[in-house]
C-alpha cells in the first residue's frame, strides 16, 4: 500500500471511530497484536481494524445495525 493508500485508511478509520462514539457506543483502543494488526474493544467486543473498515465500506453503522453486530460478535465469542 502506498503512502496515500495508508492516509486515506487512517482517515477512514478515523471516520468509523467517531461515528460510533457520537452513537453513544463506548470504543477503545487500537490496540496492537503482537502479527501488527489493530483491534478495538467496542462495546465488550474486539473488532479489528478491518472489521471496522469494511463495516464503514457496507454503510453499517446505523445505531441499530451496530447493535445487531455487536450482539453476533458476542455470540461467536
Amino acid at each position: 500500500m502506498g503512502i496515500l493508500g495508508f492516509r486515506k485508511q487512517r482517515k477512514d478509520l478515523r471516520s468509523a471511530l467517531q461515528s460510533m462514539r457520537s452513537h453513544g457506543i463506548i470504543v477503545n483502543g487500537p490496540y496492537r497484536r503482537r502479527s501488527g494488526m489493530f483491534v478495538f474493544s467496542v462495546a465488550n467486543s474486539v473488532i479489528t481494524e478491518d472489521e471496522l473498515l469494511r463495516l464503514q465500506g457496507e454503510g453499517k453503522f446505523e445505531t441499530r445495525e451496530l447493535q445487531e453486530i455487536l450482539a453476533e460478535i458476542g455470540k461467536r465469542l
